[in-house]
């Protein structure tokens, strides 16, 4: 199966290269401001000038660094997901002994909980361009292949062929079951719920471990 391969940090359409230090320093100013701002409401309502007053710098430093709204969120997208990779991977690279399931599962839905309305903003925002969500779909197939890397190293060899479509599976159950709690909240179980990253690791292990 193919490997996602992550984005460089950098290389967003409509964001200028953020290369001197001052500049990388008001790009996450912005970036920051933008995060908080659309916890609050929703990223449609947030202006241009909402960002760069929130962020402490003027409009025309945003139009310095972004063409437009449209490329900051896309730039927010592009730093979240690098954030991502980075904890993702230090969290299954380290040797500590803990169960990697357990450790990739809570740290995904902890994500989900930190940050509800820059994810619905994604989503909304896929629904008119779906190339939006492409980072994200890409996202999703990278934890799993970091999963499927520890898991190699600890058993010294790859998973076989059908396991590996089962964890992958089960993953695609993980991801849809947060994002079906994130907008519709169905229950019996909401998205901050204390027993939800349990159960959900339980179906899980119940997918990758059924007989063949």
């Amino acid at each position: 199966m193919s490997q996602a391969q992550p984005a460089p940090g950098d290389d967003r359409v409509g964001a200028l290269p953020a290369k001197q230090a001052r500049s990388r320093r008001t790009r996450d100013q912005l970036l920051a401001a933008g995060y908080n701002l659309v916890e609050a409401r929703d990223f449609e309502a947030v202006s241009i000038a909402d960002i760069a007053k929130a962020a402490g710098c003027s409009v025309g430093a945003f139009y310095y660094r972004f063409a437009d709204k449209e490329a900051f969120f896309r730039a927010m997208i592009a730093h979240r997901l690098e954030e991502a990779r980075r904890h993702v991977g230090g969290l299954l690279a380290a040797p500590d002994g803990a169960d990697p399931l357990e450790t990739v599962v809570g740290a995904v839905a902890e994500t989900f909980r930190r940050r509800p309305g820059f994810l619905r903003a994604a989503l909304r925002k896929s629904m008119e361009d779906p190339s939006v969500w492409e980072p994200m779909r890409a996202h999703g197939h990278f934890v799993a292949d970091q999963f499927l890397e520890r898991l190699s190293r600890d058993a010294g060899r790859r998973p076989a062929p059908h396991v590996e479509q089962r964890i992958r599976f089960a993953f695609q159950i993980m991801n849809g079951t947060l994002i079906n709690a994130l907008i519709n909240a169905p229950g019996p179980l909401r998205l901050d719920h204390p027993v939800l990253t349990r159960e959900l690791l339980r179906a899980m292990r119940l997918v990758i471990d059924a007989g063949d």
